[in-house]
């Protein structure tokens, strides 16, 4: 006999990052524990029998999983759709203990006013009255700004060092793009992990900026930052491009950079460490010019001076600072993120322990 399930906990399926993201948040809002699912039906099962959620919101292409699902254990599921599913669809959809659905890209205050009120349908006791949950226009969760820092010969440890400074409670997503061979990537994240009290994760296609977390961008590939899709609401999420990098180093510096510039606007820190060549110039300026603020290694503290040197050619940085001065003023710097107005060029950052600071 199937079993008959306790609310304790919500399950969410293979959903679009942005819309993972946003209802995670709300969901915690309520109280309520979010967990995913395993892809593999039979996994899914046990893992139904042993949290014994109070429900499932899963994606329309996961319907013949739950149709498998829904022959052992009952369990209520709600359709994340990205257009207005067909009755017949949700007919069928309900023997298999679909409920009710919810559209991706609704507005945000009846996005958020369907989801509260459907979760009451399998949730009448909230641990949170409705009242204290903000609309998801006001859930925080998307970060005030992005760092970006990028490197080549001897960058590696310089990263490493870096993220080793960087407090817990940074509240900033930081993008780590490093010349390195796609076979060293997982080492060099696991190397970070063990670094730093922050996360830090591989990049890869869909994955969202989240504050406090660290993203490497793996060899061989150039990453980008883009607005994401089939949400209400703005946040972004990195993804890969085909376009080639001038210096022919991948992941590309210049595009990395470029892209972030271009999509989050002034909140942005750029941060160019040791390496050969001139790969990240380009996109320092491009973040220059969008209002954001750009930091390079000084020539000491530099296994190669060549990426750093570049920018400062270029009219592009506004500090050169020792390695062991810069973790600070990126802290400095990202604590001022959600101040700074759109467009406008931020205030000179000003770090006192610094000889090598420029006022541009």
């Amino acid at each position: 006999m199937p079993d008959i399930l306790a609310p304790q906990t919500v399950l969410l399926g293979n959903l679009p990052t942005a819309g993972r993201l946003a209802l995670t948040r709300l969901l915690l809002q309520l109280g309520l524990r979010v967990t995913s699912i395993s892809e593999k039906p039979a996994e899914l099962i046990t893992q139904i029998r042993r949290l014994r959620p109070a429900f499932l919101i899963a994606g329309e292409l996961q319907l013949r999983g739950i149709e498998v699902v829904s022959r052992h254990v009952v369990l209520p599921v709600l359709l994340y759709c990205e257009s207005q599913p067909l009755p017949g669809m949700l007919r069928e959809a309900g023997r298999w203990g679909v409920f009710d659905f919810i559209l991706a890209d609704a507005p945000v205050a009846d996005w958020t006013r369907a989801i509260l009120r459907k979760v009451q349908v399998t949730v009448p006791r909230l641990a949170v009255p409705l009242r204290q949950v903000r609309s998801a226009a006001a859930v925080p969760g998307v970060p005030g700004g992005v760092v970006v820092i990028g490197g080549s010969t001897g960058s590696p440890a310089a990263v490493e060092q870096l993220v080793r400074a960087l407090p817990a409670t940074l509240a900033c997503t930081v993008l780590v793009a490093v010349h390195l061979p796609a076979s060293f990537h997982g080492s060099f994240v696991k190397r970070l992990a063990r670094a730093t009290s922050l996360p830090v994760m591989a990049a890869g296609a869909g994955t969202p900026l989240v504050p406090g977390h660290i993203l490497v961008a793996p060899g061989g590939r150039n990453l980008v930052v883009s607005k994401a899709l089939h949400t209400p609401w703005q946040c972004w999420q990195t993804d890969f491009s085909m376009e080639a990098s001038l210096s022919g180093d991948e992941p590309s510096i210049d595009i990395l950079m470029r892209s972030v510039a271009h999509t989050v606007g002034s909140n942005v820190l750029g941060v160019v460490l040791t390496g050969m060549g001139r790969d990240g110039a380009l996109g320092a300026q491009a973040i220059r010019q969008h209002g954001g603020t750009v930091l390079v290694q000084d020539e000491a503290s530099s296994v190669v001076f060549s990426m750093p040197k570049s920018v400062i050619e270029a009219g592009a940085a506004n500090a050169v600072l020792p390695l062991v001065e810069l973790p600070a003023a990126i802290v400095l710097y990202a604590g001022k993120f959600r101040r700074v107005v759109a467009g406008a060029r931020p205030a000179s950052l000003s770090v006192p322990s610094s000889r090598w600071l420029i006022e541009l």
